[in-house]
Parts: C-alpha cells; sequence; structure tokens
C-alpha cells in the first residue's frame, strides 16, 4: 500500500529565533532556520519516518521552488512536480524564548483558472493510480473553491480511500465525496457545524453529525487534551488524552497526527488509529519545526495513549 499526498500550496517553512517581541521596537533575530513546509510536505515528511510508502505531488517554481526540491531531495522524500513560473511561498514562525509562538502566511502565488484547472487535472491522475490520497492544507490562491471536491470525486470513483484535511468551502464541498477521514482541529469544527462547541458532548455531537455525513471517520484534533475519533455508522465513539510533553513548537503538529491516523488505518482498529495519531502528534511538538523525533521516544508516547469508549 502506498499513499499520495496532494500538497497545491506547499511554503518554506522559516523560523526565526527571538528573545522575546517586543512591539514598535527593533527585534533581533538570534537564528533562522528554513525547512520544507506547509501541512502536506509535513504530513509526507511524517509517514515516510513512520515506514509509508509515499509520493508528494506538489506545485513548484521559482527560487523557493528550488529550495524546496533540493530539500525534499535531502530528505528522500518522492515528489512529483508541477511547474510554475511563480515562485512558491515562505511562511514565517516567530518564536520568542517565551511566550506565544507567532506566525505569518505568505498569500503567494496566485493561479489563473488555466493553471489551476491542469493542476487539478494531474492530482486527479495521481489520485486514482495511488491505494490512498491524501489532501492537506489550503487550496492553491486563485484555484476554484470546488478544486479539492474534484479529486476526492475521482479517489472515490476509483474506490481508493481519501484522508482530508482542509477548511471552509473546499472542506464542505469535498465532504460529499465520502472521504474515508477527515480530521479537523476544534476551530475548524466549529467553522463546519456554524455553531460555538463549548465541551466535550458539543463537539462529540457536531463530530457524529459530520460523521453521518461523510460517511467514515471523524478525527478531531483537541490539541494539549488529545484528540476524538467518531465513526457514526460503526458507532465509534473514542477518546485519547494528550500523554504529558514538554512543548518545543506546535508548527505541524496536526500534520503529524494525521499521518499517524493514515499509517494505522490499514491495521482496521480505530483504537490503534487513535492511539498512533495521538502519540505521532504528541512526538511533533517536542523537537523543533521540521525535525523529527528519536524514535524510541516515540515508542514510549505510542505505550502511554490510553483509548477510553466515550457514552453517546
Amino acid at each position: 500500500m502506498s499513499a499520495l499526498v496532494i500538497a497545491l500550496n506547499p511554503a518554506v517553512d522559516c523560523e526565526w529565533r527571538v528573545e522575546v517581541v517586543r512591539a514598535e521596537e527593533k527585534n533581533e533575530i538570534a537564528g533562522e532556520v528554513r525547512w520544507p513546509g506547509g501541512k502536506g510536505i509535513n504530513v509526507a515528511r511524517w509517514l515516510r519516518w513512520l515506514g509509508f510508502p509515499v509520493r508528494l505531488f506538489l506545485p513548484l517554481g521559482g527560487d523557493t521552488g528550488r529550495e524546496l526540491a533540493a530539500g525534499l531531495r535531502r530528505e528522500g522524500i518522492r515528489f512529483t512536480r508541477f511547474p510554475i513560473a511563480a515562485a512558491n511561498r515562505v511562511n514565517v514562525v516567530v518564536t520568542p524564548d517565551r511566550g506565544p509562538q507567532y506566525r505569518f502566511n505568505q498569500t503567494v502565488p496566485r493561479f489563473n483558472l488555466g493553471i489551476s484547472k491542469r493542476l487539478v487535472a494531474r492530482a486527479r491522475q495521481l489520485a486514482v493510480q495511488s491505494d490512498l490520497a491524501v489532501i492537506s492544507g489550503t487550496l492553491a490562491f486563485g484555484a476554484p473553491v470546488d478544486s479539492y471536491a474534484r479529486i476526492a470525486a475521482a479517489v472515490a470513483k476509483s474506490s481508493g480511500r481519501l484522508f482530508l484535511d482542509c477548511d471552509r468551502e473546499p472542506f464542505r464541498l469535498a465532504l460529499q465525496h465520502r472521504p474515508y477521514l477527515v480530521k479537523p482541529n476544534e476551530h475548524e469544527l466549529v467553522q463546519w457545524a456554524g455553531l460555538p462547541l463549548p465541551d466535550l458532548g458539543a463537539q462529540m455531537t457536531a463530530a457524529r453529525k459530520l460523521s453521518t455525513e461523510t460517511g467514515g471517520y471523524v478525527l478531531l484534533s483537541r490539541g494539549a487534551q488529545g484528540a476524538l475519533l467518531v465513526h457514526a455508522r460503526a458507532e465509534v465513539h473514542l477518546q485519547a488524552a494528550a500523554p504529558a510533553v514538554v512543548v518545543r513548537n506546535t508548527v505541524g503538529a496536526g500534520d503529524a497526527m494525521l499521518a499517524g491516523a493514515v499509517m494505522a488505518a490499514a491495521k482496521e482498529d480505530p483504537a490503534e488509529l487513535l492511539r498512533w495519531a495521538v502519540a505521532t502528534g504528541c512526538a511533533a511538538t517536542e523537537v523543533a519545526p521540521g525535525k523529527l523525533p528519536r524514535r524510541r521516544r516515540w515508542r514510549e508516547l505510542l505505550a502511554s495513549v490510553q483509548v477510553v469508549e466515550l457514552q453517546r
């Protein structure tokens, strides 16, 4: 079994380390690190580390596109390139010694309708040739809002498994093609539900409703509280708390969680899927952005994740 990860809006991620962020003052950068980033690349990186055969599909162009390609080759991540004229974006993460991270994402490149159609057509072609497909991240800027739905339709027609991690209207439109698993976070589930979800019970109700619509799994990432896994038709209602970790970074934790779910899905055991997802997401928070943990530490986290069944 192998996976195609579709990353239509990749980026070079750049972390600036600072002592503290001072408003209206000069902020000295103590260090800078750059690496291939964006949600789809993060998922592919973790899948490769977990030992799952994976290939990326992504648009690449300009100096940042060449930087991305070189970084992917260094990491041994296989990819299929869709050439574009414009340069890929750079996303900046500002990490103070204390306090919250700050994230700044560019909104380029922007594609015209012709390029968008060719990009989606190529993604559809590759998706139907794969055992499973992962759509992860924001839609390419300028692409039609139904682009993910069109890829999802191709996967459904080929009887493949689709794992979906996006938000807003592209998410709503893709749902009609019944993905195997969707992975919203709490904010994204609120967006979909259209109302506040103040507690676990409300989140469970919304996740069950979403699962009824898709006919598949809903993996709800809840940050430091762990995750829920719901499958309405199969009567799966599981919760796993996050094990204790020293948080170094939160960039890409949700992507690592999705990779863990993809890796464990072949086991056909919902509890194992949730356990792998939570352990891998937590492992990502203990390392610097773009880095991977020691396997021994990941195995420790996996062993410590406790899955419990919730009452409806």
